[in-house]
């Protein structure tokens, strides 16, 4: 723990921001007396004195105005702990790090947001550092952090105790549950709680459940030939068990699209919602049933590749990807997120969206300068993008 750092944060109240900035000026220098240079490599001491000329630009960014001090502070002091414990003490004492200090530092929040923010933070920064065994992740750790508090300053939901109650045992029980039946690893369940327990409290427990019926039956295709597929070397690492990147690059825009209706209360976040998880869901099928055909084709040129090459189309996959895009708006239908016209605008916007996956593969993916992940995450976004687009224009 940088016991220093946390200290500068608690005296930041009782200080004048020239003293403020005096003790991490001081600091910094003494942690740098040693160091070659400022490089940020993947060594422990380096990355400590990165964190330090961060929190340094953080506080003036405070003093000058630009930024909130109730959401800079919080995160500097909680990031200060880099121990790495078993997931459920690192949750306990990034929780109660951070719910002390938010009782503790002025804040817009009552109590039920400030220990949502904390539950937030405490996953967060847990999934931060055991996701990052081989490194020092303190920068990481800080910024990440700051990203959860800005967002929780931008969106100001309100939540009552029974919600966040809810929102968070129903997620974390049936993460845990995927996590022990194998369906996501460790850090897969944190970053499913995470995105669980924030549209249960942001939206609606009806939105919870368009999210896992995306992940049941996402998680049953990867099984479905799974041992042929594995044979050819396309099938998905670890059984298919879910890490936190596949989560997050899957959830993050249908999150934020949640936020987002929680927040304006429209139903165009709601239908921006149900497509992203229509393209995520229909990408899905596509992938891992088309994986199985034997002529593939490549969406850009239409030149016969081998399957499991990215950008690559099929038969099978197209009739996949309709009926995965089909599965989510027909329950957003039925459960009444939306009229049957607004959900077949976002089954059309999730279908196009998976040929936006299917068009990245081929081109940006191929070319080196995106991941999978950065494939999922944009073709989902894209599609609730172009779902808002679309109903703008009716």
């Amino acid at each position: 723990m940088d016991a220093a750092l946390a200290l500068i944060a608690y005296l930041f109240p009782k200080l004048k921001m020239p003293q403020v900035l005096g003790l991490a000026l001081a600091l910094l220098l003494y942690r740098s007396r040693n160091l070659n240079s400022f490089a940020f490599r993947n060594d422990v001491r380096e990355d400590g004195v990165s964190a330090i000329l961060t929190a340094l630009v953080l506080f003036a960014l405070v003093y000058l105005g630009k930024l909130p001090g109730y959401a800079v502070l919080p995160a500097i002091f909680v990031s200060s702990f880099r121990m790495r414990l078993h997931y459920f003490p690192s949750m306990g004492v990034y929780f109660v790090m951070a719910f002390l200090y938010l009782n503790y530092f002025p804040n817009p929040w009552d109590e039920t947001m400030r220990a949502l923010i904390s539950l937030t933070l405490a996953l967060g920064s847990t999934l931060i550092m055991h996701a990052n065994r081989e490194s020092s992740p303190s920068l990481l750790l800080m910024l990440t952090s700051l990203s959860i508090l800005l967002a929780f300053d931008i969106y100001r939901i309100d939540v009552s105790d029974y919600e966040l109650i809810l929102g968070f045992v129903s997620a974390f029980i049936l993460s845990l549950i995927a996590y022990r039946s194998g369906v996501a690893d460790e850090t897969g369940l944190m970053a499913a709680t995470i995105t669980g327990m924030l549209i249960i409290v942001s939206a609606d427990f009806r939105f919870f459940i368009a999210l896992l019926l995306f992940y049941a039956v996402g998680s049953a295709v990867t099984k479905y030939k799974y041992r042929q597929k594995e044979m050819l070397g396309i099938g998905e690492p670890a059984g298919g068990a879910r890490g936190y990147v596949n989560v997050f690059a899957n959830s993050l825009p249908a999150l934020f699209f949640a936020m987002n209706y929680g927040y304006f209360r429209e139903e165009i976040y709601a239908m921006a919602f149900i497509a992203s998880l229509s393209t995520a869901l229909g990408d899905t099928m596509a992938s891992e049933i088309g994986k199985t055909a034997e002529r593939v084709y490549l969406i850009t040129t239409l030149e016969r590749v081998r399957p499991g090459v990215s950008g690559g189309v099929s038969a099978i996959g197209e009739l996949s990807a309709f009926l995965g895009s089909a599965i989510i708006p027909i329950y957003a239908t039925v459960s009444g997120i939306l009229q049957p016209e607004y959900a077949v605008v976002a089954m059309v916007a999730g279908f196009a969206g998976v040929h936006v996956d299917s068009l990245l593969g081929a081109t940006l993916e191929n070319k080196g300068w995106l991941n999978n992940a950065g494939v999922n995450f944009f073709a989902t976004l894209s599609s609730g993008a172009l779902c808002l687009l679309i109903a703008l224009g009716l």
